[in-house]
């Protein structure tokens, strides 16, 4: 098994992944942590750690002992030990969780070639024909790991294509809410001034329920993998949803994708198609930025190889355009990214300009 399918059969945990010391995921039961990492895990528990490979957690044992109370009464205690060493203690039938976690950390984590994280990207990479990675990249990790279904569809769905190299990553529910409390606190009460005490309240409130049920959709969508993400490849862009998948030349890319500067938040935009129906939620102004200017690039050179190659006499250049807009208008409905009254509006609107 590789190491998201094991993460969901375990059933606990979160996914913790960290730039600055390359930790994956972790499990925090207290008075046990066990953080994961590339190619090896840390164990930590009270004042002991243990670096330790993914096929030794079948070094935990349990020790299970009466403990005497009085001439009368006993109580039956039990010890989590790490090798020889003695991790903690707990009553028995508090002890139960900690069995059946270890238990399933021992029958899952069996294979230090398949179970680690760096195993289960460099499958992907081989799967996907990703035509280069060099080095941990924390993005690409990312998203190898935690949509790695999502992944495996678009590549066998054909959407990815073949020795592609996936450039930028656009996810849904990325802008930082802590990080932006202070600036968004900052412009709300800001604007309240004119309000008075009330005004106040009415700003603090609004910022409060807005920064509320953002960190609650994060939650759930951590938890259901129910994030959109939209990646943008050396050859075309893929948006990936729960439940689909399309795909994008630049050109239709550079149309559909438009942002806008989040009321609630700093550093956040929402990303609409050109008809206005919201595509990507919460998205961090700076992978916006990355995503935008890389799209850009690539545009401009498809149009300038575009202009080199041959050029074909159609005969009737307005009508080959009105063509092309309304195709690309057809997709989008295809793809459920418009509707139908939509779709004959725009198609209404484009055949008048003949």
């Amino acid at each position: 098994m590789y190491f998201s399918d094991i993460v969901e059969e375990l059933g606990t945990g979160r996914w913790e992944i960290n730039e600055k010391n390359q930790m994956i995921y972790e499990i925090s039961k207290s008075p046990l942590k066990i953080d994961f990492f590339v190619e090896s895990t840390k164990i930590i528990c009270n004042e002991n750690e243990f670096d330790v490979k993914y096929s030794d957690f079948s070094k935990f044992s349990f020790k299970d002992y009466e403990n005497t109370v009085s001439e009368t009464s006993s109580v039956l205690m039990s010890k989590l030990l790490y090798e020889d060493t003695e991790l903690f203690e707990l009553k028995e039938e508090k002890m139960q969780s900690f069995k059946e976690l270890v238990q399933k950390l021992n029958q899952f984590f069996d294979d230090d070639k398949e179970c680690t994280p760096k195993a289960q990207v460099e499958y992907m990479i081989d799967l996907c024909s990703l035509n280069e990675v060099s080095k941990f990249n924390l993005n690409l990790f990312k998203l190898l790991l935690i949509y790695k279904k999502r992944m495996e569809n678009a590549c066998n769905e054909g959407f990815l294509l073949e020795n592609s190299k996936i450039l930028a990553i656009m996810e849904e529910d990325s802008g930082k809410i802590a990080a932006n409390l202070v600036e968004t606190a900052k412009k709300g009460f800001g604007k309240a001034l004119a309000g008075g005490f009330s005004g106040f309240l009415s700003a603090g409130y609004n910022i409060a329920k807005a920064a509320g049920g953002r960190i609650a959709k994060g939650i759930v969508n951590d938890v259901a993998e129910a994030k959109t993400i939209a990646i943008l490849t050396d050859k075309n862009v893929i948006l990936a949803t729960q439940g689909e998948i399309n795909v994008y030349d630049f050109d239709d890319a550079s149309e559909i994708f438009q942002a806008r500067q989040d009321e609630t938040l700093a550093g956040v935009v929402d990303v609409y198609d050109d008809c206005e129906n919201l595509i990507i939620n919460n998205l961090s102004q700076t992978q916006w930025n990355v995503f935008k200017t890389l799209l850009r690039k690539l545009k401009k050179e498809a149009e300038q190889t575009a202009m080199e190659a041959p050029s074909v006499d159609s005969g009737d250049d307005e009508f080959a355009e009105v063509e092309k807009k309304i195709t690309k208008l057809k997709k989008l409905l295809d793809n459920g990214l418009i509707s139908q009254e939509d779709f004959d509006s725009k198609k209404a609107e484009i055949l008048s300009s003949i």
